[in-house]
């Protein structure tokens, strides 16, 4: 069974226009440009911002440390949870020693149902407060995939704008064309009907 597409009849078919020739050429051109300018602005964006993260975790894990801090109030329980059944964590006061010896006093987020006079695990910072844990590798592979992926996909959606534009000017060409034609026709065609 041969293939219409590559034989001589569909490069001389009498329907085929040069406007869709043209639009079948530039959607071709946009495609190819489109793969590579979404990877290459995708891999430049990824490795800049794993570049970026990597340093910020490093700074994070330089200033920040885990103290044990005891919790000064009983948690309620949460009625929240989250995809995988577990219930969101809730803020408590906790109190902890201090690089200097004092006692310390802050909030923390501890799992529902802690009570009062329970030891938890509480990260600072390099001035003495409460903060968050630093960066692990998941983070930082996670910013990097979503600065990348991010990257890629502005690139993509720039590519099927121009693509709805090459498909917008093709179209009012076509447009223009069949008007022209049809003013060349129709008189012959109305004395026939």
């Amino acid at each position: 069974m041969s293939s219409a597409f590559g034989s001589r009849q569909w490069r001389t078919h009498p329907l085929r226009r040069r406007i869709d020739v043209l639009e079948a050429r530039l959607f071709l051109m946009l495609c190819a440009m489109v793969v590579v300018c979404a990877s290459t602005i995708g891999m430049s964006h990824g490795w800049a911002a794993f570049d970026h993260e990597q340093s910020l975790a490093a700074e994070q894990r330089a200033d920040r440390h885990l103290v044990r801090a005891l919790v000064l109030r009983d948690a309620a329980s949460s009625p929240w949870a989250d995809e995988s059944g577990r219930t969101e964590r809730v803020p408590v006061p906790v109190r902890w020693t201090s690089a200097n010896g004092a006692d310390a006093t802050g909030n923390a987020l501890v799992a529902p149902g802690t009570e009062r006079g329970e030891w938890t695990r509480l990260w600072l910072d390099g001035r003495g407060r409460a903060t968050s844990a630093p960066l692990g590798d998941r983070d930082v592979w996670a910013r990097t995939l979503m600065a990348g992926g991010g990257g890629a996909a502005v690139t993509v959606g720039a590519g099927v704008l121009a693509g709805l534009g090459i498909r917008v000017a093709c179209n009012r060409r076509r447009a223009t064309n069949w008007e022209t034609e049809w003013r060349r026709v129709e008189p012959e065609w109305s004395r026939r009907a």
